[in-house]
């Protein structure tokens, strides 16, 4: 007969709690909602009250947001689903110009590629910023550095492709353009990284620098317009699709800029409807315009050929 061993206490039984406890209550932890009264002066947004995830230093608590609602769940979805129907599209173009455009270029197939690559890389980046943003200061302000230059990119693709487009057939043109914006675009970088220049002070010299490197793209527009007779520059370089384009973002930028709806009625839009989440949306909506008008710009340049021998830059 074995003597039985003694019943452990409930002192020492509370004393050491199990694994699978230690994490229910770190998940608990982490699922925890603040106001903007208990979480670090950095993290708060004037008017979001409510909805903030604990500053945690942890990736794994980051990350582990994805899965519950709070005040960052629709800016870090609203561009996360986007990435994903971008990796998916790029995946498709190579199918799609063997089936629509057949005697296109790798060149061509190369513009769309990229154009779709920078939109990855920007939406990618754009949902682990605000997925990591409850982790530390530190990494709050790494990542909102790279969540600017990951927006400079993506302005990029779109210019580049633009450019493209629109001098087809003049080679000397794009490699000029796409140098004059890449210096544009350089300055902006600058003004992004630099530590002086990352304080609340300057967000508005910051939002206008993206702005200014935007409405670069108008300068070979207007160049175009010299030489091109405007019906023809419209389906070859797809202009009213940019200029809608312009606009949505141009709009996104008003929201951005002025916090509304939320600094009319701070609270309320805690979760649902905030400024920064209706940007998001904008500028998905302006980046699905830019595809689809490059596209119908590629198709005009595809089926009205005027490129001489050795000039062209695509077909």
């Amino acid at each position: 007969m074995t003597t039985p061993e003694p019943t452990p206490s409930p002192i020492s039984m509370a004393a050491l709690p199990t694994p699978a406890a230690a994490d229910n209550t770190a998940s608990s932890a982490s699922r925890q909602l603040l106001t903007n009264t208990e979480v670090p002066e950095w993290y708060t947004d004037s008017f979001i009250l409510a909805g903030y995830r604990p500053v945690t230093n942890s990736v794994k608590f980051c990350f582990h947001s994805l899965v519950y609602l709070h005040n960052e769940t629709v800016n870090i979805y609203s561009h996360l689903l986007p990435a994903i129907a971008c990796i998916i599209l790029a995946s498709l173009v190579e199918w799609y110009f063997k089936v629509s455009f057949p005697k296109a270029s790798q060149t061509d197939r190369l513009i769309f590629k990229v154009y779709l690559a920078t939109s990855v890389i920007c939406f990618t980046i754009s949902s682990l910023y605000h997925t990591l943003l409850c982790h530390s200061r530190s990494c709050h302000d790494l990542w909102v550095c790279i969540d600017y230059l990951a927006i400079l990119v993506q302005i990029l693709g779109s210019i580049a492709s633009g450019i493209y487009l629109g001098f087809y057939c003049e080679p000397k043109l794009q490699t000029l353009y796409w140098s004059i914006i890449a210096a544009v675009s350089l300055a902006t970088a600058v003004i992004t990284v630099h530590p002086r220049l990352q304080t609340p002070r300057y967000r508005l010299l910051r939002t206008m620098s993206f702005v200014a490197t935007g409405l670069s793209a108008f300068a070979p527009i207007i160049h175009a317009a010299s030489i091109f007779p405007y019906p023809q520059l419209d389906k070859q370089a797809g202009l009213r699709y940019y200029y809608a384009e312009g606009l949505i973002v141009l709009l996104g930028v008003v929201f951005y800029i002025t916090r509304f709806p939320e600094s009319w009625k701070p609270g309320v839009f805690d979760i649902w409807g905030a400024s920064h989440q209706i940007f998001h949306i904008l500028i998905v909506t302006s980046a699905a315009v830019h595809l689809y008008g490059i596209i119908s710009a590629f198709r005009w340049n595809y089926e009205n050929p005027r490129c001489p021998a050795g000039s062209e830059s695509g077909i």
